[in-house]
């Protein structure tokens, strides 16, 4: 969906981060429903008189009204209201780690002006859960497959093995452990592979609170999916550890 038809745009979005440009305004990075990553600059933002003082923040989803720039990166907003304030981030640390961790991926995934109408709806769904209390990091790592999902290049677990089996981030997907193994395999244990598949059946997000992982386990799976979206999506995200680090903390 592009923004050239309309110079006056509506869209629902999500506060990912902002940047301080003078001492009174500020960029504010969204990501839409409609269309993907934005940039908006707030003129006098941080003025006591402001308008729109109190009507966004991290994590907010807001509906805006903003003043497309078809040629540029950063576009002018003309109105803005909260839509759903997450209050619940603000009293709860471990879950506003794990919203930053949502926050961050959203960020790093998607280039500007790119709809992702279902990453869009999956975030919101995970942002919702954290707000309400969700404080299991297995909910980062089913938020992490069901992005990788819709991004078409989710791992493939499906392969039954009786044995050792390695994860095979190149091929991306379990395979036998034997010597002549790709080098950009690892090992993968049988209860982390077991954890692997049921995130990746899961649909609602308030079942994987049912899943009591290990430190152990917790270590393993972020091991493999930093690594297989290093080899598939030159990512990494430190971000991962540091959420899961303070979540069980």
């Amino acid at each position: 969906m592009s923004l050239l038809s309309d110079p006056i745009v509506a869209d629902e979005a999500i506060v990912l981060r902002w940047f301080p440009v003078t001492d009174s305004s500020r960029i504010v990075v969204w990501f839409t429903s409609r269309y993907g990553r934005i940039s908006t600059l707030i003129k006098g933002s941080q003025r006591p008189k402001s308008w729109i003082l109190g009507q966004y923040d991290l994590f907010y989803t807001c509906e805006l009204l903003f003043y497309s720039r078809a040629n540029e990166d950063l576009h002018l907003i003309r109105e803005c209201s909260p839509i759903h304030p997450r209050s619940g981030l603000r009293h709860n640390w471990r879950a506003c780690a794990g919203a930053s961790y949502v926050a961050d991926v959203l960020y790093r995934i998607s280039p500007p002006l790119v709809a992702a109408g279902e990453i869009y709806a999956l975030a919101q769904t995970t942002l919702n859960q954290l707000n309400a209390g969700s404080e299991n990091p297995a909910l980062l790592f089913w938020f992490e497959l069901k992005v990788l999902a819709d991004l078409g290049i989710s791992p493939d677990l499906s392969l039954l093995i009786k044995g050792p089996v390695l994860f095979d981030y190149a091929e991306g997907r379990v395979v036998h452990a034997h010597k002549d193994a790709h080098p950009q395999a690892s090992h993968l244990s049988g209860g982390c592979l077991s954890v692997l598949r049921a995130l990746s059946e899961i649909d609602d997000p308030s079942k994987v609170s049912r899943l009591r992982l290990q430190p152990g386990q917790l270590r393993e799976l972020a091991r493999h999916l930093s690594a297989f979206s290093a080899w598939h999506l030159d990512l990494t995200l430190p971000s991962r550890n540091r959420a899961i680090e303070l979540m069980t903390r």
